[in-house]
């Protein structure tokens, strides 16, 4: 696609750029380090969505040397990309973690601070808007490790899923926006639109992902909204006894249900927001990809609705 290819050259910069400082640290760090973006740039889809998303939206702003703050800006994404992971992994598996891992984390972590604070300076209001940020980042984070954590018993917070408090995990999508709207000094319109945006992508993302990455969700005892609404339906029907929800039983839920329809129709919903929020700002490659996505998940609507069965015993398979 064209919002992925007219920014190759840039794509490589800023990997040379992370590349270059991490293989500066000391080993095993700078070794670790390496394996680790090699290995995400890899296997993480939407990597480069992540790197390019500050080009993209920088084409809405007027700001000075545009080039080098963007390019700035994607190196913070890597580095933050790098730091969620990092963060989930020792959440999820504290007892098999590289603890170097750890201190990679706080690295990355503070080059993206460092980052944002060269590029905006001395700001108070800028600050507070980072720590509501990371706030807001570590208390979803947490959230869905105490409360989302499926041990045979739907919860009432399970029950009353809240998708959207999973957007705020891309913490580090927020900063390139923040960091933006104070070197532009934008209005409050476009801070609450572009913020908006953000949200709304978020949930999208988040939901789209639940659809395609449930079985996996499932077998790390993660719940998503449509794996509770799957066995909210197994278990009301009598299907199967409270907590013995197998994957086979999961699947046949969404082969009966439209629960995976239903699901990608509220993703849908977000992504036409996340559309309408920016379409005055003339972000021509974050509009593309916006209409790429939510043509990609009304085609999966689609695809479910006609071929639900079909779809589901492959991915099981």
């Amino acid at each position: 696609m064209n919002f992925f290819d007219d920014f190759d050259n840039e794509i490589n910069l800023v990997i040379g750029d992370v590349k270059s400082f991490i293989g500066g640290l000391e080993n095993p760090l700078s070794d670790l380090g390496i394996s680790f973006i090699e290995k995400f740039r890899e296997s993480l889809k939407g990597f480069n969505t992540f790197l390019l998303f500050p080009y993209w939206l920088s084409e809405g702003f007027e700001v000075k040397d545009k080039e080098i703050v963007s390019r700035q800006l994607s190196n913070l994404d890597v580095y933050g990309i790098m730091h969620l992971r990092i963060i989930d992994d020792i959440l999820d598996n504290p007892e098999k973690i590289d603890r170097n891992l750890l201190l990679l984390s706080n690295i990355s972590e503070f080059k993206m601070y460092e980052i944002c604070f060269k590029l905006v300076g001395d700001n108070w209001e800028f600050f507070k808007d980072l720590e509501e940020t990371l706030v807001k980042f570590s208390n979803a984070i947490l959230y869905e490790k105490n409360h989302y954590l499926y041990k045979g018993i739907l919860s009432d917070e399970m029950s009353k899923y809240d998708y959207e408090l999973m957007a705020r995990k891309a913490f580090h999508l927020r900063i390139p926006i923040l960091s933006y709207l104070y070197l532009e000094n934008s209005s409050a319109k476009k801070r609450k639109d572009l913020l908006s945006m953000m949200e709304y992508w978020g949930t999208s993302m988040q939901l789209f992902n639940d659809v395609l990455g449930w079985k996996d969700d499932f077998r790390q005892h993660q719940m998503t909204y449509p794996l509770v609404k799957a066995i909210e339906y197994l278990e009301k029907e009598n299907l199967v006894e409270q907590g013995k929800s197998e994957i086979m039983d999961i699947a046949a839920a969404f082969i009966e249900t439209d629960i995976l329809e239903n699901t990608l129709n509220i993703a849908l919903n977000y992504q036409k927001k996340a559309i309408e929020s920016i379409n005055s700002y003339k972000m021509y490659h974050l509009n593309a990809f916006f209409e790429d996505s939510f043509n990609k998940i009304l085609s999966s609507i689609e695809k479910f609705k006609n071929k639900r069965e079909n779809i589901l015993k492959e991915i099981i398979n």
